[in-house]
């Protein structure tokens, strides 16, 4: 398949919420069939993946993408940002990344992801 003819096959991304880590209740996970998944599609036709400016747009667009989907940051009467909300867009951002299948998207996210151990992980996708 031609390089053009890959990036419009995949012109759109889904950001999936871990749902049960989102303030769901756990019968809502996303592996079972009629969860409560909250998504926004992402295009990104416009942008060029072999160029390191459409690897940052795109990547910045999954992180905001990510970060709307998992809901507010802070619970209620707080303003510390709540674990749950990074482990959701963390997640999120991952699962997107490997969406994308591109070697530039997924080296672009490891080296602004911390832990090696979780850099392993996803490499190993």
């Amino acid at each position: 398949m031609s390089r053009k003819a890959s990036i419009l096959s995949a012109a759109a991304v889904l950001i999936l919420s871990e749902a049960w880590q989102c303030a769901v209740p756990a019968a809502a996970s996303p592996s079972l069939p009629g969860g409560n998944v909250d998504h926004i599609t992402i295009r990104f036709y416009d942008l060029n993946l072999d160029q390191p400016a459409g690897v940052a747009t795109l990547y910045r667009r999954i992180k905001f993408a990510a970060q709307e989907v998992c809901g507010d940051p802070k619970p209620p009467g707080t303003v510390v940002v709540s674990s749950r909300w990074r482990d959701c867009v963390a997640a999120s951002v991952d699962r997107a990344v490997v969406a994308v299948d591109r070697p530039s998207v997924t080296a672009y996210h490891l080296a602004h992801t911390a832990p090696s151990g979780r850099r392993t992980s996803l490499a190993q996708r």
